[in-house]
């Protein structure tokens, strides 16, 4: 009797204990979920916004890239130690926050001199382009109506930057969507490949993409530009990467552990992604199908990283019609 007693409460302490195990772990879960808390703008005074007016002469029906978004970039511009913040806006200025410490930034688009003009702003990125110490800022631009040509504000070390993207040779008018620096020539200059996507209608057959590839016009092609040390000249044609593509997305990597940069390029629609190789003098070969079994259709934005810690970079993809 007594040793049946005793079974009774020692299972009933196996089940207690099981299941104050278990409540432990849901409450630590509960904790762990929260990883972040949101600010608002009057916390943190970033109060930017992407705003989109449609009216008769420009709509999604007029122009049916009108909601693919601006872009953000985020460096310390003025060497304190603190990340700032660069918001490219289609129909509204830029805007440029100063990181004062503790998530409170000040808005000095105004002042620092790159709110930007009537342009249809995408993709920025920030970079020390004049190897000076100090972080520029590389805006891409595209749009139905406006100017084309892509802006650099060169940091002046003051809080101020002036707009110099013709006198570096980069004020690229392919309708850019985003900008890559990599030193590809590994010499210690940062060189500038843009990604470029040509407005195409929705609706076009396959043979259309096809046609286009064969037949490129040169502002319909992505774009390297090689630093030559103060001013940049255009070798896409020389570096093999002169290609027709709706790029949305390149990103610079390692990927076949030679030590030099290599390029995939994300594209949209029917239009393949590339894979870029670096030859190591200058030029790169196309290796996509022979690299991968196969890749998104839809192509949106690429990142590479070594996602599984085993020491090599991975690839991943956003695709934005994954059931087909």
């Amino acid at each position: 009797m007594f040793k049946k007693s005793l079974q009774k409460i020692s299972l009933l302490l196996t089940m207690c204990l099981i299941l104050n195990a278990c409540n432990r772990t849901e409450e630590g879960n509960k904790v762990s979920e929260k990883q972040f808390s949101q600010l608002s703008f009057q916390d943190s005074g970033i109060d930017f916004q992407n705003t989109l007016t449609e009216n008769d002469t420009l709509n999604y029906f007029s122009y049916s890239y009108i909601y693919m978004g601006g872009g953000v970039a985020a460096g310390d511009i003025n060497n304190d130690g603190l990340v700032d913040l660069f918001f490219t806006g289609n129909m509204v200025s830029n805007k440029l926050y100063l990181n004062k410490g503790d998530l409170k930034f000040e808005e000095i688009s105004e002042s620092a001199g790159v709110s930007g003009d009537d342009r249809w702003f995408t993709g920025v990125t920030m970079a020390d382009v004049n190897n000076d110490g100090f972080l520029d800022i590389y805006c891409s631009v595209a749009g139905k109506f406006g100017p084309k040509e892509n802006l650099l504000y060169i940091n002046n070390g003051d809080g101020t930057f002036s707009e110099k993207a013709e006198e570096y040779g980069i004020a690229d008018i392919g309708n850019s969507v985003q900008a890559t620096f990599l030193d590809y020539g590994m010499d210690g200059d940062l060189n500038l490949y843009i990604a470029n996507y040509p407005p195409t209608k929705f609706n076009v057959p396959n043979k259309f993409y096809l046609f286009k590839m064969e037949n490129l016009s040169e502002v319909e092609s992505d774009n390297l530009y090689r630093n030559d040390g103060g001013t940049f000249t255009k070798v896409t044609e020389e570096a093999g990467l002169r290609s027709f593509g709706l790029t949305l997305s390149a990103t610079a990597a390692d990927l076949n552990e030679d030590g030099w940069p290599d390029l995939y390029i994300s594209n949209d629609f029917s239009t393949p992604d590339y894979l870029y190789i670096n030859n190591q003098d200058g030029t790169f070969r196309e290796v996509v199908k022979q690299a991968t079994r196969q890749t998104s259709f839809y192509g949106m934005g690429v990142d590479i990283a070594d996602y599984n810690n085993d020491g090599f970079l991975d690839i991943l993809q956003v695709d934005m019609d994954a059931k087909s």
